[in-house]
């Protein structure tokens, strides 16, 4: 019958039998203490302690049981029974030789196992036809770290004694120090590992990586130290309100074919919206689980989070119940931080990369449309024409130009598109072209205007209309035609500082079909004929100060003896002495024109 013993006295050699053969108890724990000592190999170390009790109790097997990191006691190996496929199975605490001596922490002996009930079915599987075993705990500090079960003797069915345990539990003690330094050993080389890899996981990170290569080197770290069945890293979409893998492995469907769950949907959607990490032992007991793959018993996901904001999911999954430890979620979180930031990296990366991108773009841009701008400076007869632009980007809404027209008139142009950067310059470049084109065949800037307008009028939006000042100087007598469609009136100021504005014309060009303008006219002797774009007028300071017009014609008359191009960059200096270090928010163009 079973019988449960306590532990016994401490063990004293008197009174101890020396077997026939000569090796006494002290020889046998002599041997294991020096195979204690003789290697840090665990398994070599863990099979001459099993070799020593095996002989010592003269048994047909002897079995050991450990506790694994999640603390639950599972099968290790055997001595003199098959242990093929037993390895790492779970012992239930209560059943069995060893499970009886994990909840009661003390020796079990079963003198005789037909007439008990103990269940041996672990016995059974390792080939064993049990008669009598006896079984004792590992305890180390108090706490239980396994167990060794000897079954029957060999050669014969005596049944185990009382006595037995004096010399086995001092040998069992040596086994229960192996397994302790082996757990602490193990124990610390994880740690390095983990330290190392997640240092290795940091430097990827730091490389020039892309983002699905920097979250592939992190999911395959995680493996060696987390086993997963499959895995898979979700971002967040906050405007469809759905989540979507970036990188997945072990589910059926392709490795380019996404993973699609809304953001309230699943386990996955929990740890979204609570930000915090959750295991879950058993997928089927779970309420919200979404069966995605049909082999999966337990789940652990993770937040992937950057300075408070939830960019993704990192979720494991296995074929295994409770196959994940708080250890486990430990370290998915820390590979989980790292894959925020790769994902954070990649992103800015990808936005560098593409604003790069369009900044060589507008450079070419910008040289395309300083090839097709006019010289600063032109001289026709006794008249200097010049012009400049200051563009608020790369490129500029704003325009200038003077160019032959009719017979050996010079016309000349400013002009703002609604707008600014690339689609306010194409517009804009082609205006020019239509200018250049239609000037040779006019006299007057009014017909200039009209045919401008029809042009426009059929290959621009309403919202992309452009204002402009046009004029044609007669080089010979100085008399000007102009048109203003909807542009700021130029300034035609006289020696003495007096001025007028040229504003005669109609409205802005490219909106109405059957618009019409009128012609001013004026002939230019000493004045000095200034026009410019809203920018110059329109520019602010830190106070939030417009420059204004009041301001813009004292500086024309404090450059009022300047030549053409020199007046325009005097202009655009006092603008942004004015404004200071703020930016400037819009293109700013000048065109001067006066007798030399």
């Amino acid at each position: 019958m079973e019988s449960l013993l306590y532990l016994p006295e401490p063990f004293v050699t008197a009174d101890r039998r020396v077997p026939a053969h000569g090796t006494s108890d002290f020889d046998y724990l002599a041997q294991a203490s020096h195979t204690l000592n003789a290697s840090l190999d665990y398994g070599e170390i863990v099979k001459g302690l099993l070799k020593i009790i095996r002989t010592a109790m003269n048994a047909e097997a002897v079995l050991l049981a450990v506790m694994d990191e999640q603390d639950q006691m599972v099968f290790d190996r055997a001595l003199g029974a098959d242990d093929a496929g037993l390895d790492g199975v779970p012992i239930t605490r209560g059943t069995g030789a060893m499970g009886t001596v994990w909840q009661t922490r003390e020796p079990l002996i079963v003198e005789s196992v037909k007439r008990g009930k103990l269940s041996l079915t672990l016995e059974r599987k390792a080939g064993l036809k049990t008669h009598t075993v006896v079984a004792v705990p590992l305890l180390r500090r108090g706490l239980v770290r396994g167990a060794v079960e000897v079954v029957n003797r060999r050669r014969d069915n005596t049944p185990f004694r009382e006595d037995d345990l004096q010399l086995l539990v001092p040998l069992v003690e040596h086994v229960a120090v192996a397994v302790a330094n082996a757990r602490l050993r193990a124990r610390a080389e994880r740690r390095r590992l983990e330290y190392s890899l997640l240092a290795e996981v940091s430097a990827d990170v730091g490389k020039s990586l892309t983002r699905d290569e920097a979250l592939d080197r992190i999911l395959k770290n995680l493996a060696r130290l987390v086993p997963y069945d499959a895995a898979a890293i979700f971002l967040v979409d906050n405007e469809t309100d759905t989540m979507s893998s970036v990188l997945h492995t072990g589910y059926t469907r392709g490795a380019h074919e996404k993973i699609n769950i809304k953001s309230d949907e699943g386990i996955v959607g929990e740890v979204g919206r609570t930000r915090v990490g959750v295991i879950v032992p058993d997928v089927r007991k779970h309420p919200r689980y979404v069966n995605v793959r049909h082999r999966t018993r337990s789940e652990m996901v993770a937040p992937l989070v950057l300075r408070g904001q939830v960019l993704g999911l990192f979720n494991l999954e296995s074929d295994r119940l409770d196959a994940y430890s708080e250890n486990d979620l430990r370290l998915l979180e820390a590979f989980s931080a790292e894959a925020a930031v790769a994902i954070d990296r990649a992103h800015l990366f990808q936005e560098r990369q593409v604003k790069l991108e369009i900044e060589k773009e507008l450079r070419i841009a910008r040289t395309v449309q300083e090839f097709f701008s006019p010289r600063k400076t032109m001289t026709s007869g006794a008249f200097r024409i010049a012009g400049a632009n200051y563009p608020s980007l790369e490129v500029s809404g704003d325009y200038y130009d003077f160019f032959p027209g009719m017979n050996r008139l010079i016309a000349f142009a400013i002009a703002d598109v609604a707008g600014k950067g690339v689609p306010a310059s194409l517009i804009m470049a082609s205006f020019r072209s239509i200018l250049r084109t239609v000037a040779p065949y006019t006299a007057t800037a009014r017909q200039i205007v009209v045919r401008a307008n029809q042009i426009l009028v059929e290959t621009v939006r309403p919202q992309d209309f452009v204002t402009a000042f046009i004029g044609v100087l007669n080089p010979d007598t100085g008399e000007v035609t102009y048109c203003n469609a909807g542009h700021n009136p130029p300034i035609l100021m006289a020696p003495n500082g007096n001025y007028r504005e040229l504003g005669s014309g109609g409205p802005v060009l490219g909106v109405m079909r059957d618009a019409d303008w009128t012609d001013g006219r004026f002939v230019l002797r000493d004045e000095v004929l200034v026009c410019y774009t809203d920018g110059a007028t329109e520019a602010r300071n830190a106070a939030d100060e417009e420059f204004g017009e009041k301001r813009f014609i004292e500086s024309v008359r404090a450059n009022l003896q300047l030549m053409p191009y020199r007046m325009c960059t005097a202009l655009y200096g006092r603008v942004r002495a004015f404004v200071g270090a703020e930016p400037q928010s819009d293109d700013t163009t000048y065109l001067a024109i006066r007798r030399t």
